[in-house]
C-alpha cells in the first residue's frame, strides 16, 4: 500500500489538471494519486487518463454531488497511511510530500501539516501561517490565515477513528468545519515554513466568486459551535449577536440597542475561554476585540457614536466582562 494518498477533487479543471498532476508525479515519495471527478463537462477526464500512469486512480461521478459530498468520498478510497490534499488548479513543490510526511513520522503527537504558499497566476504574495497548534487553533476564530487546506497532509486513521467528514451544510466553510471537528477530537495542527504548494489565483476560482449571502449564511453555522466551544459562557443570544461580526459583506443595520448588546456578548465572551483545546488565549482575546473594533470602525463611518454612546459601548462590555474580575481600565477606547 501507498504511504500516502494525494486527494485531488476536480471539477471542469482541464485548463489546468495535467499540470496539477504533472506537479505531483514528479514527487520523490512512496504515493497515489485519488482523482475524484465530481461529473465534469469538459475534457477533464480524458486528459487525467491520458497521463496513463498507474498511480493516478480515477473516480468519477455520474451526477454533480458538490464539492464537501465529493471529497467525503476521499476516506472511503484512499490506502495511504496520510492523506494530503490539493485543489486541481495548484502546484505542488517537488519535495512537499516527501517533507510533509517525514514531518508527521518524526512528530507522531501532531495530526495535520499543512504548508506556507506562495501565489501565482494574478497575484503575487506568499503566506505567513503560523507554525505552531496554539496559534493556529486561535486563528480559527477569524477564518483565516490559519492553515491553506490545499496544502494539508494528515493522518487517514486519526478521521476514520472518529468518523470526521467535510460537512456539505457548510459549502465554502467546509474546511474549517473539518479542522474545527479534528480539534474538539483531540487534533493537533503545524504548518511548515516554506511555501511547498503553489496556490493558482485566476477569475475562475471559487473563493473569487463566492455568493456573499450562502457565505454569511455557512459561518453563521459554524461560528455557532466554534464561538461557545471557545467561550463557554456565551449563551444564543450571545452567540447570534457575536455572528453579526462575520457578516459579508459588513453591512449588517445596527441600531445602537444592538451595538450596546453586541459590546456586552463580547464581554461574556472574553470572561471565560476555555483552554482544553490548546487554542492561544490571548489571541482568543485580541482577536475577538480586533473584530469589534473593525466592526465599529465601519459602523462610525454611518452612524458616529458621540463620547456618550462609546461610554455606554465601554460599560455594555465591562457588564460582560465583570465576573471575571477584569481592570475597567484595560478595556477602554
Amino acid at each position: 500500500m501507498p504511504k500516502i494518498s494525494v486527494v485531488v477533487p476536480t471539477y471542469n479543471a482541464q485548463t489546468y489538471i495535467v499540470e496539477t498532476l504533472q506537479s505531483l508525479l514528479r514527487q520523490d515519495a512512496d504515493f497515489e494519486i485519488v482523482v475524484l471527478d465530481d461529473a465534469s463537462t469538459d475534457a477533464t477526464l480524458e486528459l487525467v487518463r491520458g497521463l496513463n500512469d498507474p498511480r493516478i486512480r480515477v473516480f468519477p461521478l455520474e451526477h454533480n454531488q458538490g464539492r464537501p459530498a465529493n471529497a467525503n468520498r476521499a476516506f472511503g478510497l484512499c490506502r495511504g497511511e496520510y492523506i494530503a490534499r490539493i485543489d486541481h488548479d495548484d502546484i505542488a513543490e517537488p519535495d512537499r510530500l516527501k517533507k510533509q510526511s517525514a514531518f508527521l513520522d518524526a512528530h507522531p503527537d501532531i495530526t495535520m501539516v499543512g504548508t506556507q504558499i506562495r501565489h501565482f497566476g494574478e497575484d503575487d504574495m506568499t503566506s505567513s501561517f503560523p507554525l505552531d497548534d496554539a496559534t493556529i487553533k486561535a486563528r480559527f476564530l477569524l477564518g483565516n490565515a490559519y492553515i491553506a487546506n490545499p496544502s494539508t497532509m494528515f493522518r487517514r486513521d486519526f478521521v476514520q477513528q472518529h468518523g470526521i467528514r467535510y460537512d456539505p451544510n457548510l459549502d465554502i466553510v467546509d474546511d474549517l468545519g473539518f479542522w474545527f471537528d479534528c480539534m474538539l477530537h483531540g487534533a493537533r495542527f503545524a504548518n511548515l515554513p516554506e511555501a511547498l504548494t503553489l496556490y493558482r489565483v485566476h477569475g475562475g476560482m471559487t473563493s473569487l466568486n463566492l455568493n456573499s449571502g450562502k457565505l454569511y449564511e455557512a459561518k453563521i453555522r459554524l461560528y455557532a459551535r466554534i464561538l461557545p466551544a471557545f467561550y463557554p459562557r456565551l449563551t444564543g443570544h450571545d452567540v447570534a449577536n457575536i455572528n453579526k461580526l462575520y457578516a459579508y459583506p459588513l453591512e449588517i443595520e445596527m441600531s445602537l440597542v444592538d451595538v450596546l448588546a453586541l459590546h456586552r456578548s463580547v464581554g461574556v465572551a472574553l470572561s471565560e475561554i476555555e483552554l482544553r483545546w490548546g487554542a492561544d488565549p490571548a489571541p482568543l482575546e485580541g482577536n475577538l476585540l480586533g473584530l469589534l473594533n473593525h466592526r465599529m470602525n465601519l459602523w462610525d463611518e454611518k452612524h458616529p457614536r458621540s463620547e456618550e454612546d462609546k461610554h455606554r459601548c465601554n460599560v455594555a462590555l465591562w457588564d460582560g466582562l465583570q465576573s471575571r474580575g477584569i481592570p475597567w481600565k484595560s478595556y477602554q477606547d
